[in-house]
C-alpha cells in the first residue's frame, strides 16, 4: 500500500482558494484539487468541514489561515459559510462570462462593471431584510456610487416572492424599487448534480 505524504506547501493553493471567499464546497474542492489532497488537508487541520443546508462546506483552521497570511483562529457560522458559497457561485457565473470581478472594494461582496453599469454584488443565502435593502439602495444607488445592486440567494420560489413582492410592488405608502436598480437573483442550492446558468438581467 502506498502512503502519500504531503508537505505544507501542497495545501497552499487550496487554502488560498478557500480564503478568497471564506468558504468552499467540499465537492468543488475535491473536483479541483483531488479527493486525496482534500482528505489530507482535513486530517492535517488545514481546514475543517461543516454540514449545512447547502452541503459540506470547507473553511480554514489555524494552520490553513497561517498558510494564507491570516492571524489567529476564526470559527464562522453556518449562515456565513452558506453566504460565502453563494457569493462564490455568483463570481463563478460572472467569470464564465468573461467579467472581471473585484473582491477587494467591499468586504463580503464583489464589484463588476460593464459598458453600461457598475454593480455591487451581495450574497445572502436566505434573503435580506427589506428595510436593510431599501437603506442600501438609497445610500449606494440613489446617491450614485453604483448603478445597480444584485443580491444572489438560495431562496426558493415562495421565499423569493416574499422578498421581491414588497420590494418591487410595495404598499401604496412606499416607493417601488426597480429591478434595474436592485435585482434579486435566486440560484439553486448546491447539489451533487447542479447546473449553474447565468440568470436574466445580471449583465
Amino acid at each position: 500500500m502506498t502512503v502519500s505524504v504531503y508537505r505544507a506547501s501542497a495545501f497552499v493553493d487550496l487554502a488560498h482558494d478557500i480564503k478568497q471567499f471564506g468558504a468552499m464546497l467540499k465537492s468543488q474542492a475535491e473536483r479541483q484539487y483531488g479527493k486525496a489532497l482534500v482528505s489530507h488537508a482535513l486530517a492535517q487541520r488545514v481546514c475543517a468541514e461543516r454540514k449545512t443546508r447547502a452541503g459540506l462546506i470547507l473553511f480554514l483552521l489555524h494552520f490553513g489561515r497561517k498558510l494564507t497570511g491570516l492571524a489567529g483562529a476564526f470559527t464562522p457560522t453556518d449562515d456565513a459559510l452558506m453566504n460565502a458559497v453563494c457569493l462564490r457561485d455568483a463570481a463563478t457565473l460572472l467569470k464564465a462570462e468573461g467579467i472581471t470581478v473585484d473582491l477587494e472594494y467591499r468586504k463580503r461582496s464583489l464589484v463588476f462593471e460593464t459598458p453600461s453599469k457598475r454593480v455591487l454584488v451581495l450574497a445572502q443565502h436566505d434573503g435580506y431584510a427589506l428595510a436593510a435593502l431599501r437603506r442600501m439602495h438609497k445610500a449606494l444607488v440613489t446617491e450614485g456610487e453604483f448603478d445597480q445592486i444584485q443580491l444572489f440567494t438560495y431562496l426558493d420560489a415562495s421565499g423569493l416572492a416574499a422578498l421581491t413582492g414588497p420590494l418591487y410592488e410595495p404598499p401604496r405608502s412606499s416607493q417601488p424599487i426597480l429591478p434595474a436598480e436592485l435585482l434579486v437573483i435566486a440560484l439553486p442550492l448546491p447539489k451533487k448534480i447542479r447546473v449553474l446558468t447565468m440568470p436574466a438581467g445580471v449583465l
